[in-house]
């Protein structure tokens, strides 16, 4: 993972309507609580002790991924995998700002208090 420093260099160049996903996508985020960003040439992760979400922009797309210490089922899934023994990543696609809701905000939320603080055992 290359390193970039700061989102503002990973935003740019980025479809403009896809940049508009992410910002949105950020404040869902940062209404969790306290977060730090960890932008790379081709995502960012947001942490909080251990990395829990991550938003890449795919053309005119937004690409999520949402970790969580349960297989959810969600109407955007693409995937969800094993990424330890107990953190199931959840994969979303946004293709229209009325997709990031509630129902992404409330996953954010739980992978922030239950992943975010860092799950043992995985």
């Amino acid at each position: 993972m290359v390193a970039v420093d700061s989102v503002e260099a990973y935003l740019a160049g980025r479809d403009p309507g896809a940049v508009a996903f992410f910002r949105k996508f950020e404040e869902l985020v940062e209404a969790c609580g306290p977060v730090v960003p960890a932008p790379s040439k081709t995502v960012v992760y947001w942490k909080r002790n251990r990395v829990f979400a991550g938003a890449h922009v795919n053309g005119g797309r937004l690409e999520l991924v949402i970790d969580l210490l349960r297989e959810a089922e969600h109407p955007l899934r693409l995937a969800a995998f094993n990424t330890t023994k107990r953190v199931i990543t959840l994969r979303l696609r946004i293709t229209d700002a009325d997709e990031l809701d509630e129902s992404i905000a409330a996953l954010l939320q739980e992978a922030y208090d239950d992943v975010g603080p860092g799950a043992r055992g995985g």
